[in-house]
């Protein structure tokens, strides 16, 4: 290609930003590629409401079909968000050899095998940094900076509106519900939060980031997925009193002959750096076997953080036209086994309610050691009507002997109910 001609499907906030950043530094964006990068269309259904900037006369259509059929049009950015739509325009724009940029972590979790075959099929290409993290260049790092390590481990904060209501909720003593609705009304977060307070954003961003750093196709459905609707200010409290900040983890753990991927809250130590990672931040942590720890952080969204990502796919297509792109590394990847939930290992936190009664104690640390779970600090402390509050951190543990332990708890007379169960540490 002499030329990378752009059509933008969405122009919602981050397409508002890809068009701010393509038109208002196209000069500049030329010279550093060495061949022109154009905006021809924006496609979009609302065609009337003011974005804050000023667009060529025909550039802003409604019709995103109009867009991908156009032979001009080169490099087809989608930034729609969701499934569908989405899924069948990259579809399209694939079959008809034309290169893909999207920031939709959704539906690349989903359909990701399908679209490199296609872009392999039809000697075209499809980029999706901003999917993880925002702005932050975690999958370039991966695939090219990094390419002669053997990632061990990626964990981190990948999650802007989990982060900011758990960093509030740590800061303010505020429950969920209310944190929530206060992330809502600021716009952190959506009507219906579910994808992220479930943890459903999380697991689709893992799945993409776990492929590429392990080099093996991930299906979304099999990570262990939890959210942080149940974690309470009780937990945040308990949390600080044993040294530790509530985040919402991805965990990615390479065992070699399997690879361990779970999302869930965890009790981070606050010596940590993700501890101190607040607000819609987000940070990742990649572990290598030359490099060792290195951590990514940065804006996890946001128009022109986001917009920054896709603008980059952009560009790196443009250093690329001239090479073609059949070499996408991202098309060989290897079948391997996810490590089952039971199988995984690490700390816990449980938080009991019982009678305040001699021997209930004891009875807990005899289940715990009886099931294998060896303990680090368990404390007792004296409530209301006739209750004790006991907490107790684990050492690292097979969550299935934890499932054992807790399910004879349960049964347990004295125990009225078990509050909290949350993991502690971020993986062996």
């Amino acid at each position: 290609m002499d030329r990378i001609t752009v059509g933008i499907i969405g122009f919602g906030t981050v397409g508002t930003g890809v068009a701010k950043i393509l038109l208002q530094g196209e000069k500049e964006l030329e010279n550093r590629a060495g061949l022109p990068v154009k905006l021809k269309y924006i496609a979009d259904l609302d065609t009337t409401t003011d974005r804050g900037i000023k667009l060529p006369e025909g550039m802003l259509i409604p019709d995103a079909n109009k867009l991908i059929e156009d032979p001009d049009v080169n490099t087809v950015v989608e930034v729609i968000g969701g499934e569908n739509p989405a899924q069948t325009f990259i579809k399209k724009a694939l079959s008809l050899g034309k290169n893909v940029v999207t920031s939709n972590k959704e539906v690349i979790a989903k359909h990701f095998v399908e679209f490199t075959e296609l872009a392999k099929a039809n000697n075209c290409t499809i980029l999706y940094e901003a999917a993880v993290g925002g702005g932050i260049p975690v999958l370039h790092a991966v695939r090219n900076s990094l390419a002669a390590n053997r990632i061990e481990k990626v964990f981190g904060i990948v999650n802007g509106t989990t982060n900011y209501i758990l960093s509030k909720m740590t800061s303010s003593g505020a429950d969920f519900a209310a944190t929530l609705k206060e992330a809502q009304k600021l716009g952190y977060a959506e009507a219906d939060p579910k994808n992220d307070v479930e943890g459903f954003d999380v697991a689709y961003k893992l799945a993409i980031l776990a492929s590429l750093a392990f080099r093996c196709h991930v299906d979304y459905k099999e990570i262990y997925r939890e959210g942080i609707t149940k974690i309470t200010a009780k937990d945040i409290a308990d949390a600080r009193k044993f040294g530790y900040t509530i985040k919402m983890a991805a965990i990615g753990i390479n065992h070699g002959d399997s690879v361990e991927l779970r999302v869930h809250p965890v009790m981070v130590e606050n010596s940590h750096p993700l501890s101190s990672v607040n607000d819609v931040f987000n940070a990742i942590y990649i572990r290598g076997n030359s490099l060792g720890d290195s951590m990514l952080y940065g804006r996890g969204a946001g128009e022109l953080p986001t917009a920054s990502a896709v603008a980059g796919d952009i560009m790196n297509l443009a250093f690329r036209a001239k090479e073609g792109f059949q070499k996408d590394t991202d098309f060989n990847l290897k079948e391997i086994k996810i490590l089952p939930r039971e199988k995984c290992v690490t700390s816990f936190f449980i938080s009991c309610l019982v009678n305040d009664e001699s021997g209930v104690l004891a009875a807990l640390a005899s289940i715990l050691s009886q099931k294998g779970v060896s303990i680090r600090s368990m404390q007792q402390v004296s409530a209301e009507n006739n209750c004790a509050a006991i907490t107790c951190i684990t050492h690292p543990v097979e969550e299935g002997k934890m499932d054992n332990a807790i399910a004879e708890i349960k049964e347990l007379p004295n125990v009225r109910e078990i509050s909290s169960i949350i993991r502690v540490g971020l993986g062996q």
